[in-house]
């Protein structure tokens, strides 16, 4: 298959790294695969752009995609219909057999230059949003004109998109996101992070990694951990990442509950990264972020973490119950309860989190997402274009 993922973004974050492993696993299996990107608007330290040279993708910057579009700006509406007009004639130049796109933004214009090229290439649409792509009258218009398929990530986003966009169900395919598994193998040395973060051999790490903005509800955990304390007060929070709003999410909450000394803000890691999952006992996650994959989470498990989650979205789809990790309301008396039944019993810890590893191993392989993805393309070339009567 010849396939174009279309991506209207310049940032190396949220879903830009699983896009590009994608792009080059669907490489490896022999299909031809470009990857089209937004160039930097200004200079930058890092970026999508720098990123896909160090990975030798296929890559192209022949568009602006200057997002987002706006009706009273001129210039924004000149770069649009020009990234119209060009993706059309390089659509019909180039024979793709598939258009997947994976924000609004490249949506409207990949599908409108796809359905112009009066070619038959499919527009597939991959969705990365937490709650579902919204049913909004704009993405009403673009799923029923401008969409031959949908992958979603879980098993309530592809009943939510049947159900809010009345798509064939055969027509959106739920594929586990992935994670490059080398990095997360078990067997690796890695650092002592305790040292750096000033905690203690004999205290029990309990993580959690976000951007740290109001609706992650950490607020939520920190009243958690009061209780939690008070039976087992050698335990330390570790929370990984950062936020424009952790004054308020973390650092005014943490102060009023008098908590602070079990609170250790570890701040965005990028090289040490894997050896600071490594070092947590307990991972804790409540929200998924604007990506709705939990990446984090998926992470800790491939680390072999036994995982507290709130019941909520993907992530009793991630964890299962007993098993892999304990899924609870997220109520401070039940993530205390929670916690503390792992606390008491590290064996417990120690199964889950071989459970939660094994899991990952299985579920979260890059070959096997490719190959669920490839298997998508080809039923939905095989169906051909749609259009909601």
């Amino acid at each position: 298959m010849k396939i174009l993922h279309l991506f209207s973004d310049w940032k190396w974050t949220g879903p830009s790294e699983p896009i590009v492993n994608l792009c080059k696993e669907l490489e490896r299996k022999g299909h031809e695969v470009i990857f089209a990107y937004r160039k930097p608007p200004f200079p930058v330290e890092d970026s999508l752009e720098k990123r896909v040279r160090e990975r030798n993708v296929r890559a192209i910057d022949l568009f602006l995609l200057n997002r987002p579009i706006k009706p009273y700006s001129f210039s924004s509406i000149k770069d649009n219909f020009s990234d119209i007009v060009n993706l059309t004639e390089y659509l019909r130049k180039e024979k793709f057999d598939i258009i997947n796109v994976h924000q609004s933004h490249d949506h409207i214009l990949g599908g409108i230059a796809a359905r112009r090229s009066n070619s038959s290439i499919v527009v597939i649409r991959s969705d990365h949003k937490r709650d579902s792509i919204e049913p909004s009258m704009g993405n009403r218009f673009l799923i029923s004109r401008f969409t031959d398929g949908i992958i979603t990530f879980s098993e309530i986003g592809k009943i939510k998109l049947s159900k809010n966009f009345r798509i064939p169900p055969e027509r959106v395919g739920k594929i586990n996101p992935a994670l490059d598994l080398k990095k997360y193998h078990l067997s690796k040395d890695f650092k002592d992070m305790r040292p750096t973060f000033g905690i203690q051999k004999d205290e029990i790490v309990i993580g959690m990694v976000a951007r740290f903005q109001k609706y992650r509800r950490t607020e939520v955990f920190l009243e958690a951990l009061k209780l939690i304390i008070k039976e087992f007060p050698k335990v330390k929070l570790l929370l990984v990442g950062r936020s424009s709003q952790m004054n308020e999410s973390v650092i005014k909450p943490m102060k009023k509950l008098g908590i602070e000394p079990w609170v250790i803000l570890g701040g965005y890691r990028t090289d040490d990264y894997i050896d600071t999952l490594a070092c947590m006992d307990i991972f804790v996650f409540l929200m998924a972020g604007s990506d709705g994959t939990a990446r984090a989470l998926r992470e800790a498990m491939a680390m072999g973490k036994p995982s507290i989650v709130a019941n909520r979205g993907i992530l009793s789809e991630l964890i299962d119950h007993g098993i892999t990790g304990l899924v609870v309301e997220d109520s401070p008396e039940e993530l205390a309860q929670a916690t503390l039944r792992m606390l008491r019993n590290p064996e417990l810890r120690a199964t889950m989190g071989r459970a939660a590893h094994e899991k990952a191993q299985q579920e979260f392989r890059l070959d096997r997402q490719a190959n669920a993805v490839e298997k998508f393309y080809y039923e939905m070339i095989k169906l051909g274009p749609w259009r909601r009567k």
